[in-house]
C-alpha cells in the first residue's frame, strides 16, 4: 500500500527513509540565546518517531542582529558552538528513529522585526520600506558589498555548524520575500552592481553562498534552495513561471542538489478550501525542466492524495507541515494502512496565525500536544471509575477520547441527535468541507473505543440529573458549549434571527435583503452562506476589522469572495435598533483589537481604511431579515446544579469562555489527562 509513497529517496549523498517531508515552519521553539529548546528538539523528535521520513527545521538564523538577522522571538540560530551542540540533540534523536534531518538557512532582510533585532534597522538589497514601516520602524539599510560577503559567510559558517552538529543537509530560504529572495526579486531589488539588474546579478547571492559553503563541507552534502513561484494567471507583480523556470536552472547548473518550490506567501497561502493538487501544472513545469529532485507543499492531507500526486510523477517527495502538526503519527499511520486514524488539517491556519500575530510557541487547533510534546511525555496513571461528558462538541469529544485512553469508563451525552457540536455548523459556509472530515474522525474515534457510551437526544439541564445521578461519577466534564448573544437591551432584538438557525438551514432566505449584525467567523460564514441563496447581504460590525482574531490571509480571501456577490462590510458600526423592513446603525469607534492583530491586518491588506463616515449619526439601512451573529457567551447554569451531585466537576469549552477550537480541544486534553 502506498509503494510510492514509501519507496526510498536521494538527495545527493542523503539516503531518505520515504517520501515524507515536514515542511519547514515558524515555530517560536528557541531559547533567548539563540538554541533550540528542549520543547523545540521534543517537537522535531516527535516528527520522527511518527514515521516522517524528511525532517527540515524551520527559519534558523544565520547572521546578528547587526546585520538585521532576527525576525522573531523564539528564533533558533547556527552561529556558534553552544547552538550547534544544541541542535546536534535534534539530529542525534531522529536518527534514532531512522529518519533524516535538513536546516532551513534563513536571513529575514526587510521582513526584520527591529523589537526582537536589539534596534538595529532591517537590511535589505535596496533601501525600501519594510512590512513594519508603517508601524514606525525605519526603512531598510541598503547592503554594501561588504556587508553582503559577511552575510554569505555567515550562511557558509552556519553550514558548516550544521555538517558538524550531525545534520544531513542544508535549504537556502529564497522564498517569501525573505533576504535572499529579495535579491531575486527585481520587485525588491532596484541595484545597478554586480548584485542587481539580470537574472544572474540577482542570484548572485545565492550562488555565491553555495559556493562558499561547498569549501567548508563534503561534496556529498546536499545543499538545497527553497524557492517560490506566483501563479502567474492571478499575480503580476513579481517574476513570470518562465523566469523562475530559468532561475531554477540556473541554480541546477551552480551546484544545488534540490529545489523545494512553494506558493505561499504574503499573498497566498493554504485556505480551508483549496485542494490537493491544485499546484500541479506548475510542479510538472519544474519537473520537465530540471534534472535533480523537487518537492512542495501541494494541500496534500491523505496518503492516497500523496500517492495520487507521486505516481503522476508530479515531484519527488510530498512537503506537509500543517498535516503532520495536525497528527505527527502520519507517516506511521499510513504505513499501517490506517488513513481513517489520522487526525485531519482543517487548514484553518491557526498554527501559522498564532506564531506570526501572537508570537507565540506553535499550536494546533486539533493537536492539543502541537508545541507541548515534552509536556506530554510525562507519564499519567490508570484512571478507575466512570466519567460522565456533557456535550458532544469539540471539547467534549477530544474529553472523551483522553479519558477512554487513560481507562476510565466514560458515558457522554449529546442533546442533539449527532455528534459535532458547532462543527456540524461551522461546515456549512462554501469551501469548509475539511469540517467535514473533523466530525468523521471524531465520530470514528469514538465508535472505536469501546469504554464510551454514546448518548444521543439527551439534554442534560439544571432539572434533569437523575442520567448523571445513576452513574455515581468520578467526575462530570461540563463541555455544554456557550449561549448565542441576542442583548435585550437593543429595541427589537426579538426580530433578529440566529444565525444558527440560518447555518443549520432550520431558516432558509433566498433573494432578498439581509443585514447580518457581527462580522466574526460566525457573521462571515452566515454571510457566505446568505449570498450563495442570491441574497444582498449587508454585514454591520462593531470592530475596525471584521474577522478578528481569525488568521488574516483567510479573512482576506473569504471578504473578497464576499465582495465579488456583492456583499456590503460596514466596519465601525454598530447595530442600535431593529425595526420592521430596516436596521437603524450608527459609527463606531471602539478599537478593540490587539496591536498584533493591528499590525499583520494592515500587512495583509484586510483592515479597512478610516473614513470619514458620511453619516455623523445614527441612519437606517433597508433590509427584509436581520441576522445576529454576535458571538456566545458562557453557560454555567448547570455547574452548580452537577455539583451538589459530583465533587468532581470540570467546565471546558465555550460554556466557560468562548474561544477557538484550539480552546476547546487543548482545555478538554490537559484537563482530563491530569484528571
Amino acid at each position: 500500500m502506498y509503494d510510492k509513497l514509501f519507496t526510498k529517496g536521494k538527495i545527493n549523498g542523503c539516503v531518505i527513509p520515504n517520501r515524507i517531508v515536514l515542511a519547514p515552519m515558524d515555530d517560536c521553539l528557541g531559547q533567548t540565546s539563540g538554541e533550540i529548546s528542549q520543547r523545540g528538539i521534543e517537537y522535531y523528535t516527535r516528527k520522527a518517531q511518527g514515521g516522517c521520513g524528511l525532517i527540515i527545521i524551520g527559519y534558523v538564523g544565520v547572521s546578528s542582529s547587526k546585520l538585521g538577522g532576527v525576525a522573531m522571538s523564539g528564533q533558533t540560530f547556527l552561529r556558534n558552538i553552544e547552538q550547534r551542540h544544541a541542535i546536534s540533540n535534534v539530529a542525534e534523536r531522529i536518527h534514532d528513529y531512522g529518519s533524516r534531518v535538513f536546516v532551513q538557512l534563513n536571513h529575514p532582510g526587510r521582513k526584520t522585526n527591529p523589537k526582537f533585532n536589539d534596534g538595529y534597522s532591517p537590511v535589505s538589497a535596496t533601501a525600501l520600506p519594510t512590512q513594519l514601516t508603517e508601524r514606525g520602524f525605519s526603512v531598510c539599510h541598503e547592503l554594501s558589498v561588504a556587508e553582503i560577503h559577511e552575510i554569505e559567510d555567515d550562511f557558509a559558517n552556519a553550514a558548516e555548524h550544521a555538517y558538524l552538529a550531525g545534520i544531513d543537509g542544508v535549504e537556502l530560504h529564497c522564498a517569501h520575500w525573505y533576504l535572499l529572495h529579495q535579491f531575486i526579486s527585481p520587485v525588491r531589488n532596484e541595484r545597478t552592481d554586480e548584485y542587481g539588474g539580470s537574472m544572474e546579478n540577482r542570484c548572485r547571492i545565492v550562488i555565491e553562498i553555495v559556493k562558499k559553503i561547498r569549501t567548508k563541507v563534503p561534496k556529498t552534502y546536499p545543499v538545497t534552495v527553497r524557492m517560490h513561484f506566483f501563479d502567474d494567471e492571478q499575480f503580476h507583480y513579481d517574476l513570470s513561471i518562465e523566469d523562475y523556470v530559468e532561475i531554477a536552472k540556473y541554480f541546477e547548473k551552480n551546484g544545488v542538489d534540490a529545489i523545494h518550490f512553494s506558493i505561499g506567501t504574503e499573498d497566498r497561502t493554504g485556505a480551508p478550501d483549496m485542494k490537493a493538487g491544485w499546484r500541479n501544472k506548475y510542479y510538472k513545469i519544474f519537473k520537465n525542466a530540471l534534472n535533480i529532485p523537487i518537492y512542495g507543499p501541494n494541500e496534500v492531507k491523505t496518503p492516497e492524495e500523496a500517492e495520487a500526486i507521486l505516481e503522476d510523477d508530479v515531484y519527488d517527495y510530498v512537503v506537509m507541515g500543517r498535516p503532520q502538526s495536525a497528527d505527527p503519527d502520519w507517516g506511521k499511520k499510513a504505513k499501517a494502512g490506517h488513513s481513517e486514524d489520522i487526525r485531519p488539517c482543517l487548514n484553518c491556519n491557526f498554527c501559522v496565525y498564532h506564531v506570526t500575530a501572537d508570537q507565540y510557541q506553535i499550536r494546533c487547533s486539533v493537536n492539543p500536544t502541537l508545541g507541548r510534546e515534552i509536556d506530554a511525555l510525562h507519564p499519567v496513571s490508570k484512571g478507575e471509575g466512570t466519567v460522565a461528558v456533557i456535550g458532544g462538541g469539540p471539547a467534549g469529544i477530544q474529553a472523551a477520547m483522553t479519558l477512554s485512553d487513560r481507562g476510565y469508563k466514560v458515558v457522554l451525552f449529546e442533546a442533539r441527535e449527532e455528534l459535532g457540536g458547532s462543527l456540524n455548523l461551522a461546515n456549512k459556509a462554501p469551501g469548509k468541507f475539511r469540517m467535514d472530515n473533523l466530525i468523521r474522525y471524531y465520530r470514528h474515534q469514538v465508535e472505536k473505543r469501546p469504554s464510551i457510551q454514546v448518548c444521543l437526544n439527551a439534554k442534560i439541564d439544571e432539572n434533569n440529573l437523575e442520567e448523571i445521578k445513576k452513574l455515581h461519577p468520578y467526575a462530570v466534564i461540563l463541555a455544554a458549549g456557550g449561549n448565542q448573544i441576542i442583548p435585550k437591551s437593543i429595541p427589537g432584538i426579538e426580530k433578529g434571527i440566529p444565525c444558527n438557525d440560518i447555518l443549520s438551514g432550520k431558516k432558509v432566505i433566498k433573494d432578498s435583503e439581509v443585514v447580518v449584525v457581527g462580522g466574526g467567523m460566525s457573521g462571515l460564514e452566515t454571510a457566505e452562506v446568505l449570498a450563495e441563496k442570491g441574497n444582498k447581504v449587508t454585514i454591520v460590525e462593531m470592530a475596525p476589522i471584521v474577522g478578528n482574531g481569525i488568521y488574516f490571509y483567510n479573512v482576506r480571501k473569504t471578504r473578497r469572495g464576499l465582495e465579488e456577490k456583492g456583499t456590503v462590510i460596514k466596519t465601525s458600526t454598530a447595530l442600535q435598533e431593529i425595526k420592521d423592513g430596516a436596521v437603524v446603525v450608527a459609527p463606531h469607534n471602539a478599537a478593540f483589537i490587539s496591536e498584533a492583530m493591528k499590525g499583520v491586518a494592515n500587512i495583509a491588506g484586510v483592515a479597512d481604511a478610516v473614513e470619514e463616515d458620511e453619516h455623523k449619526g445614527p441612519y437606517e439601512i433597508k433590509t427584509d431579515a436581520t441576522v445576529l451573529a454576535l458571538g456566545v457567551a458562557q453557560n454555567m447554569a448547570l455547574e452548580e446544579k452537577l455539583e451538589t451531585i459530583c465533587d468532581n466537576v470540570i467546565a471546558i469549552g465555550d460554556c466557560t469562555k468562548p474561544g477557538k477550537i484550539a480552546d476547546a480541544t487543548s482545555a478538554a486534553y490537559w484537563r482530563c489527562r491530569n484528571l
